[in-house]
């Protein structure tokens, strides 16, 4: 029996390791390419270059959708340690994601082993390390990129809590203090651990006198800890940020309220999953991944892959993340719902699971596993080059930077003929690179960078990408003391503070 338990973990050894294998690759192929460099990316090398350049220690990162609200610094602590190693190389970034990614898909396979089965740990692990979308959510390098790692634990949290595994309560602690570094949005689900531990079977007396003082004074300790950035801004700052919160909460933006608001956190919540697992399928509409998932919950539920109470406590998750926005009077963005994912996937590893059990129908699952492997892989070579991406700006200011050197410009300007939003992602680089940049004035020459080039296509000198560079008609070069002058220094990165 003891080799018999051996050979299968050999075996389940080797199958998570060509999983973690097929989750690299889709996550590092053409990453310069597929390195979408825009605003988010500018800023949080901005503030990497503040922690590392400047050795500033910060307890914030930028500021939210929610004015006067802060993300936590942890992710850009991350990224200035990359970027240190690297020499402030952006593309350092790929080793961070790259190393969340695959942590993420570990964990699935963690959860679903506890508390399912081996199989559908596995499946799990498969689905989101080979899915396009999911890959590509990694790659996309953000600070709510954890997200996706946080709702997987946190699910293991909520299950394990409703068994009374009241050893998991550091854990808890250790994930509700990172939500301040991760996502606002998954605030309203912070509760839930509690509530399933009491929802769990035996007396609410028994339940308390399981409760140790010492577990409940080191989990304390140590959510203090993790989250003690926040509270020394706080403090600071004279909770400015609690205000703001509710401040935002009573602030009428306009936006859609009933049946309206109602239909766009259905079409919101589903077009995240959709993207993240089917990526490039054009399913219209996106509500239609709601019916799916309904199906495949019930399959699940009605041959016993699922109990009817840890079906409840997912719901609830579902429930108070959709409620949460349905009320929120700020506008529904899909990303507020990508911690749905784990959930969506278990489901559909739950409903796979159950083909595997009938030795005439596992095939299927073989082939269907296959045909999702071909299609996410066609996906990475055939749609994984943006037209604006890192590898097309870092040439633009590569080009630029040349330019500058050869006509001896002690500093330059920079002007965007692009349309409000695009042209952004080139501040950092400008800066790496040692491009000086001030106010485009008619007194220095200033570089128009066109998006997309095809708007000035008779005027650009040089195309990359989408993007294209017209080279400064003002000749004459200016002079030190303009170039230092205060009045002429660029105003900071929108969302940037120290």
């Amino acid at each position: 029996m003891s080799k018999i338990k051996k050979m299968a973990n050999k075996k389940v050894f080797i199958i998570m390791g060509l999983i973690l294998v097929i989750g690299l690759i889709m996550r590092i192929y053409n990453f310069e390419k597929s390195f979408g460099f825009g605003h988010d990316q500018d800023l949080y090398s901005w503030i990497a270059k503040d922690i590392v350049v400047n050795k500033h220690l910060r307890s914030v990162g930028q500021i939210t959708s929610v004015d006067g609200v802060f993300i936590g610094p942890l992710y850009y602590y991350l990224m200035a340690l990359s970027y240190w190693l690297s020499g402030m190389n952006p593309m350092s970034a790929i080793v961070p994601t790259t190393i969340i990614g695959l942590l993420t898909i570990v964990s699935f396979y963690l959860f679903g082993k506890k508390y399912f089965s081996e199989r559908v740990g596995l499946i799990m692990a498969f689905v989101y390390a080979v899915s396009f979308g999911a890959a590509f959510y990694d790659k996309w390098s953000v600070p709510t990129e954890p997200a996706v790692i946080w709702s997987v634990w946190f699910l293991y949290v909520i299950f394990g809590m409703f068994r009374k595994n009241l050893k998991l309560m550091p854990l808890y602690a250790v994930l509700v203090g990172l939500t301040y570094h991760i996502h606002i949005a998954l605030l309203p689900i912070l509760p839930i651990p509690i509530l399933t531990y009491f929802m769990s079977k035996g007396t609410l007396k028994e339940k308390f006198k399981a409760i140790k003082l010492k577990n409940v004074l080191v989990s304390f300790l140590i959510f203090m800890l993790v989250s003690s950035p926040f509270w020394f801004f706080e403090i600071k700052h004279n909770f400015s940020q609690v205000k703001s919160v509710i401040i935002a909460s009573k602030k009428d933006l306009g936006n859609p309220t009933g049946f309206v608001k109602f239909k766009k956190v259905i079409n919101a919540s589903a077009w995240e999953m959709q993207r993240r697992l089917i990526s490039e399928w054009p399913i219209r509409p996106f509500e239609l991944m709601w019916p799916f998932f309904m199906l495949v919950t019930y399959v699940a539920y009605k041959f016993k892959k699922v109990s009817g109470k840890d079906l409840s406590l997912m719901l609830i998750w579902i429930f108070l993340i959709g409620l949460a926005q349905f009320t929120s009077k700020r506008v529904v963005s899909e990303y507020y719902f990508t911690n749905y994912v784990p959930i969506y996937i278990l489901m559909v590893a739950l409903f796979f699971d159950l083909f595997l059990d009938k030795k005439y129908l596992s095939k299927i699952v073989f082939i269907l596993g296959g045909i999702y492997l071909f299609f996410n892989f066609s996906w990475t070579i055939n749609a994984n080059d943006l037209n604006d991406s890192y590898f097309y700006k870092r040439q633009i200011v590569e080009y630029i930077r040349a330019d500058q050197i050869k006509n001896n410009y002690p500093c330059v300007g920079i002007n965007y003929v692009a349309k409000f939003g695009t042209g952004v992602g080139f501040r950092y680089l400008l800066w790496w690179k040692g491009v000086d940049i001030i106010k485009p004035s008619a007194s220095v020459p200033t570089y128009n960078i066109v998006i997309p080039w095809e708007v000035s296509a008779s005027e650009v000198d040089q195309r990359f990408g989408i993007l294209g560079v017209i080279l400064p008609t003002q000749k004459r070069p200016s002079s030190e003391a303009w170039c230092k002058d205060p009045q002429n220094i660029i105003d900071p990165l929108l969302g940037y503070t120290e």
